[in-house]
């Protein structure tokens, strides 16, 4: 059955905003229309923005692969899978099971742990490239880079990784999510946000998860990095006149010095520039200052309710 943009939107990985530029600018498509001119997507249009939002997040322009036929496109994504996504296997059939999707998300986690552990980054990269191409940008970021940076934390607190297994990973975690989705384009009137950590604060994974994430939804989004005084945080949201400010908070638990400076910062502010925290110590900080007017946030979920909230975009 045929359903609206925000269900294509949900299925193909990508934003209505890209479905809309892709079809107006470059003719990927041409929905079906309701009475009232609403667009209408079939089983085989899903299919198409899939397997373009797959080509061009490996490099092909959307301009090049647009008007391709369904089944080229299959056969140009198929090309690309054995060209760069094969293990350096002797057997054809080791070389075949390389190709078998990976049906359950967890199994990526498991085999990037077995990649940190054996010190090899390239079969990392490929990994989160195959969840990105498999599972699209949301899909990757809740499911496979979300759970990998907790098990990595656990297993380096256990002992059960090196800490030169333990920066591999995180690095090329960061690569990853440092790294532009093409095709992904941001309207000119998007919010922006400003995401850091505050001075004290130099742990930035989770930072740079809400930089990808906030991109994803539509954001603009200025990353300034971790560890920043409060006084520059509140300088930039004021000269980008940013609709929010983003922290990450994960160590240390219940300082009483960051909790000062996370009062501060939302002194300086104006209440319609929305404060945003989340991370591991997060819920210890939301006790300390109950009072204030931040949107404290415990997952990625939760996160992304909050991005896409009225009462944040206005």
């Amino acid at each position: 059955m045929p359903c609206a943009i925000q269900m294509a939107s949900h299925l193909s990985g990508l934003s209505a905003h890209v479905i809309r530029i892709w079809e107006r600018r470059y003719g990927a498509m041409s929905p079906t229309r309701t009475e009232s001119n609403r667009r209408l997507y079939c089983e085989e249009a899903i299919k198409r923005l899939k397997l373009l939002r797959q080509l061009t997040e490996v490099g092909h322009r959307i301009s090049n692969v647009a008007k391709l036929s369904t089944e080229d496109l299959e056969l140009l994504l198929d090309q690309h899978l054995q060209r760069a996504l094969l293990p350096k296997a002797k057997s054809k059939a080791a070389q075949n099971e390389a190709l078998k999707p990976i049906e359950d998300p967890k199994k990526f986690v498991d085999l990037c742990m077995a990649a940190s552990k054996a010190f090899d980054s390239e079969v990392m990269h490929h990994l989160l490239q195959r969840a990105r191409q498999q599972l699209g940008q949301r899909g990757m970021l809740h499911h496979v880079i979300c759970p990998l940076i907790q098990t990595i934390g656990e297993s380096w607190q256990a002992g059960n990784l090196r800490p030169g297994q333990e920066h591999l990973a995180t690095n090329v975690i960061r690569e990853v999510l440092m790294m532009p989705v093409p095709g992904n384009q941001v309207a000119e009137n998007a919010p922006e946000l400003v995401i850091t950590t505050p001075s004290g604060e130099v742990h930035e994974l989770g930072a740079m998860l809400v930089a990808a994430s906030a991109r994803d939804l539509g954001w603009k989004v200025t990353y300034l990095g971790p560890n920043l005084p409060v006084e520059e945080i509140a300088a930039c949201a004021s000269a980008r006149n940013a609709k929010a400010v983003a922290l990450s908070l994960v160590y240390p638990e219940k300082c009483p010095a960051i909790a000062e400076k996370v009062k501060q910062l939302r002194q300086m502010m104006p209440e319609s520039t929305a404060l945003i925290i989340g991370g591991r110590s997060a819920a210890g900080y939301q006790e300390q200052l109950p009072d204030l007017s931040i949107h404290w946030v415990h997952c990625l979920d939760g996160l992304d309710k909050i991005l896409t909230q009225a009462s944040v975009l206005v």
